[in-house]
């Protein structure tokens, strides 16, 4: 079906997946069409299948992708739903696939223009755009410099806090500052591991926020994507700051990661839209 050269999840093999959605459903249709108007004896749920399959392929789109849709992940079990149990009327069982097929194909639009480009195609080219980009070749000399071990615990720290588990982040943060030992490379890193840690850990256990955190200092400021904040306390509770920092810290630890660390690339990769809304906020 595809190029023997061609892995899944490049940009023409998810292409031709891209355009087996429609087939699958509406050819399923088709043939129950023809069927049922020659009088063929045979159960419709055997021409439903390229609906089921036609969502399975959906389902794989949706899942290549940075950004995950979730309407789109679930189509296989709703096509298992609607056509596990034949319907005694072959014309409603027609209809129905006719109305699955054209959901599909909305669904397919919808992932296309809504959840980006899949995340494999932006692998293949290993590239990054935009102000992230301009942000990783900024720091490109300094975050060259660090040791592969303290650049492959940077790439997992940014991808736990990002996935949400909060919990995993401090274990990663602290083998990255031993690996940074006597390595020679920028304080700011250190620091970015000790952020990332310490708002973890904070963020893990639900407290409210400390008056007393780590933050960067003036000499780190042109390691960052963002200016230093002055620490200014809302009545709400607000503190630039502390957000600042996080954000600060998260993205060098991607810029690290991304450098230093080629072989985590592929997993930084399906993080970079968590990563450009960190630097776009």
């Amino acid at each position: 079906m595809s190029h023997p050269d061609a892995p899944a999840g490049t940009p023409a093999v998810t292409a031709i997946y891209d355009i087996l959605v429609p087939v699958l459903s509406f050819g399923g249709a088709a043939l129950a069409i023809l069927v049922w108007t020659n009088g063929i004896a045979i159960d419709l749920r055997f021409t439903a299948a390229g609906c089921v399959i036609a969502s399975i392929v959906l389902a794989y789109l949706a899942w290549v992708r940075p950004k995950k849709d979730i309407v789109a992940l679930t189509t296989p079990i709703y096509a298992l739903i609607f056509f596990a149990v034949p319907l005694d009327d072959a014309v409603a069982t027609i209809i129905l696939e006719l109305l699955y097929a054209v959901s599909l194909s909305i669904l397919l639009v919808r992932l296309k223009y809504r959840f980006g480009k899949p995340a494999a195609s932006i692998t293949e080219k290993g590239e990054l755009s935009g102000p992230l980009k301009e942000y990783v070749d900024r720091t490109h000399q300094a975050c060259a410099r660090l040791p592969t071990a303290a650049a492959h615990r940077a790439a997992l720290a940014f991808l736990r806090f990002a996935a949400g588990d909060y919990g995993d982040v401090p274990p990663e943060a602290h083998e990255g500052v031993r690996e940074l030992e006597g390595s020679g490379c920028a304080p700011a890193f250190t620091t970015a591991f000790e952020i990332v840690a310490e708002q973890a850990e904070t963020t893990e256990m639900s407290r409210s926020r400390p008056s007393r955190y780590k933050e960067f200092t003036a000499s780190d400021a042109g390691l960052l994507a963002r200016p230093l904040q002055p620490r200014k306390k809302s009545d709400d509770g607000y503190d630039p700051a502390f957000d600042a920092a996080l954000d600060n810290a998260l993205l060098l630890l991607f810029a690290a990661g991304w450098t230093s660390s080629e072989a985590d690339r592929t997993h930084l990769c399906r993080a970079e839209a968590f990563a450009a809304k960190v630097l776009e906020e």
